[in-house]
């Protein structure tokens, strides 16, 4: 599915990391309960050295988080997988990776919403 995204700021706490290091982002995810989150979660991937095999910076937030890190999610065209739950999120973006797809490496982003659902976008041209 293809969305139109306007922009919005994202407050939490960020880390530089690549995909080889998923230890540090899952030690970022186990903070998720002290970091005082309301209402949507989303982790955003952006300020790509590269692409998907480079590093990035990581941050989880929420759009009313008083944390000091942010990231403005950049408006535009995004697709849109969803995944069933939180463990099946890993092989989604395996599929991502494996998807032809002209990606403009900007800002990336999950959300997982307060009614369970969770969603991927990849921004693309």
């Amino acid at each position: 599915m293809l969305e139109n995204i306007k922009s919005k700021k994202i407050t939490g706490k960020k880390i530089r990391t690549n995909n080889n290091k998923i230890n540090e982002i899952i030690s970022l995810w186990k903070e998720v309960p002290d970091l005082g989150l309301s209402g949507d979660i989303y982790a955003v991937y952006f300020n790509y050295e590269s692409d998907f095999r480079g590093d990035f910076d990581f941050l989880i937030g929420s759009e009313s988080s008083d944390l000091n890190d942010f990231v403005n999610i950049k408006d535009g065209k995004y697709m849109v997988w969803t995944a069933d739950s939180p463990d099946a999120v890993g092989a989604v973006w395996h599929e991502i990776w494996n998807t032809e797809l002209d990606r403009v490496y900007e800002s990336d982003f999950e959300i997982y919403s307060q009614d369970g659902s969770i969603k991927i976008y990849i921004g693309i041209i």
